[in-house]
């Protein structure tokens, strides 16, 4: 259990740094340079047509039949899967017009969650965050959307399966997926991605209810290994979520022909989802901020203790070194040096002592 602690120390650690960001040092803007893990083997292009009457999903398909074919009366989702591939993602970039640093954005999968308007349009980039259950890794995924006319792209650094859900509700014909332009498919695949914060958030707040129960029956090194990965995955969190509140807040407020106006009160639905989150985040990092504060109360509480018992030791001995100190000069006449019963009265002088100063420290509640 210490072994799988320290390794997830290790991990989180890696995420809040910015590593791979030299490698643009020197370089000119729009230069395209993956920044990032390589999490698939090669890219894969998916895609499902849909409109109203008809849905059809295409696998592992070619870039020239993804972008190149004509598709009249049909709305279109491309999936693009992995991102290490940087001349293919400047093809894909040429090919629906993106300018290279809207594609320097889409291939650094450190970059902070934002939107994007263009003229023919709407980009938007911010992270999935996933955790199996409260205490484990925190495992996150860039995603990228570029929205355009009958079109919607999104770039994610591996096969994501909470798009599964989106995939069974466009079999739907009723549903407002097919129902709408790509627009509201934007709006659903970026609401799913932040209900999945829920989760995550969740997770940490078990966490640290947990960490609330066992502050007392731990091991000291233990709990403080424990707040220390809790600020540092609220942290993590923070930084992912944060940003979202202002991108969302920017896309409801910029007017587009892109996004119908009968949308807008999705898109702020979600917004609201995210204030929940933000509160949430603040209020568990203050009661971490709490826990930390209390074990290190304990402990100064515990060291204050010791030092209390050992001054209190020192303190009795003060007159009882006085009193073996007399006697123990080298002078030749010390009266009681020679007397029958000088020796037990001077153990019965220093037990006196030691007992009329108990009794004051206890009696002043020292002890």
């Amino acid at each position: 259990m210490k072994a799988s602690k320290t390794k997830k120390s290790r991990k989180t650690a890696s995420k809040l740094g910015k590593a791979g960001l030299s490698q643009k040092s020197g370089l000119p803007p729009g230069s395209l340079i993956h920044i990032g893990e390589k999490k698939t083997h090669q890219i894969s292009i998916d895609m499902i047509l849909y409109n109203s009457e008809v849905v059809e999903e295409k696998k592992d398909i070619t870039l020239q039949e993804a972008l190149e074919k004509s598709y009249d009366g049909f709305n279109r989702w491309i999936k693009i899967t992995g991102l290490h591939d940087t001349e293919l993602i400047g093809t894909i970039g040429n090919m629906l017009n993106l300018d290279n640093l809207l594609l320097e954005d889409i291939l650094n999968t450190g970059q902070r969650p934002k939107v994007e308007f263009g003229n023919d349009h709407v980009f938007f980039t911010f992270r999935t965050l996933f955790q199996e259950a409260a205490g484990t890794d925190i495992n996150s995924d860039q995603i990228s959307l570029v929205l355009k006319d009958k079109l919607l792209v999104t770039f994610h650094e591996s096969e994501l399966s909470l798009f599964d859900a989106l995939d069974e509700r466009i079999k739907f014909p009723d549903g407002r997926i097919r129902l709408n332009n790509p627009d509201y498919l934007f709006y659903a695949v970026i609401d799913i991605v932040v209900d999945q914060y829920f989760k995550v958030i969740e997770n940490l707040g078990d966490a640290i209810d947990k960490l609330e129960e066992l502050l007392f029956e731990l091991p000291d090194h233990e709990v403080l290994d424990l707040i220390q990965q809790n600020r540092r995955d609220l942290l993590y969190v923070k930084k992912s979520v944060f940003p979202v509140r202002e991108a969302i807040n920017s896309l409801m407020k910029f007017q587009n022909n892109l996004i119908n106006g009968l949308n807008i009160k999705y898109f702020n639905d979600v917004y609201d989802h995210v204030l929940q989150m933000v509160e949430i985040i603040e209020t568990y990092r203050e009661l971490n901020a709490g826990i930390r504060d209390i074990f290190l109360s304990t402990q100064s509480n515990r060291m204050n203790k010791v030092m209390q018992l050992l001054t209190i030791i020192a303190t009795i001995f003060i007159p009882l070194t006085f009193i073996v100190g007399i006697y123990g000069m080298n002078f030749e006449y010390l009266p009681e040096l020679h007397w029958k019963y000088g020796y037990p009265l001077v153990w019965l002088v220093m037990l006196a002592v030691v007992l009329a100063m108990l009794f004051m420290f206890r009696k002043r509640k020292w002890l």
